[in-house]
């Protein structure tokens, strides 16, 4: 679910910051009004080159984009963009399982929209496991054309501080270490946590927002609802 450049900046940054010498060229394809081929600059890496043609696609950014609450309004485009990301085997995993079993929390899960399209969200879900409680974060998800600008990071850091304003104690996920590691996830030791569908415990993480709290969770995780 990686939505991030090698460096983790957004691309606008990595440009701002590179030393790569750039020259001028003609380009045939941005003709003047007098038909004359326009002089462009043209970055030493060529991988860059098209961000700075004069006329060319327009180049997304971070700052085109919008973060917001999610709203019933966003579910199918929400949808669609889970179905792209993870495909029809999304409904046979634990976390798929544990979110069967009541509702999602809206007010503390949240979108990314640029020019009224959502592009990105993240949800999160009221779990439990012996006497610990906590949010579970996903599905995030970003479309694939508005990766590695930092989107997804940016939701899941939205998630946990909403999360922590409400005082929830802990949010836990199943994901890449790497790539929530930064974000202050870490993993559940080995045996302390199970869920109801087999999952590489190795990927269980948690970020912890009260002190013990994730140590209060114990055997199997599963949607809050369930165990009242």
């Amino acid at each position: 679910m990686a939505d991030r450049n090698s460096h983790g900046r957004p691309v606008e940054m990595m440009l701002a910051g590179s030393t790569d010498e750039y020259r001028l060229q003609k380009d045939p394809h941005c003709a003047t009004t007098k038909g004359r081929p326009r002089l462009r600059r043209e970055i030493g890496d060529c991988r860059f080159a098209a961000l700075f043609s004069t006329c060319g696609p327009e180049t997304m950014t971070f700052a085109d984009v919008t973060f917001l609450p999610e709203d019933p309004a966003h579910e199918t485009e929400i949808e669609a963009i889970n179905a792209e990301a993870f495909g029809p085997g999304r409904f046979t995993r634990a976390a798929y399982k544990i979110r069967e079993g009541g509702p999602h929390e809206r007010a503390l899960s949240f979108v990314a929209v640029r020019q009224g399209e959502v592009i990105a969200s993240v949800k999160m879900t009221r779990v439990a496991a012996g006497e610990g409680r906590g949010l579970m974060l996903g599905p995030l998800a970003v479309k694939p054309a508005h990766k590695n600008l930092g989107i997804g990071r940016h939701l899941v850091k939205l998630a946990v501080e909403a999360a922590a304003q409400q005082g929830w104690p802990a949010v836990i996920l199943v994901g890449d270490e790497p790539y929530y590691g930064p974000l202050g996830f870490k993993r559940i030791p080995r045996g302390q946590v199970s869920m109801p569908r087999p999952v590489d415990l190795d990927r269980v993480l948690a970020v912890e927002i009260t002190p013990g709290a994730v140590a209060r969770l114990t055997g199997m995780i599963d949607h809050e609802d369930r165990l009242r």
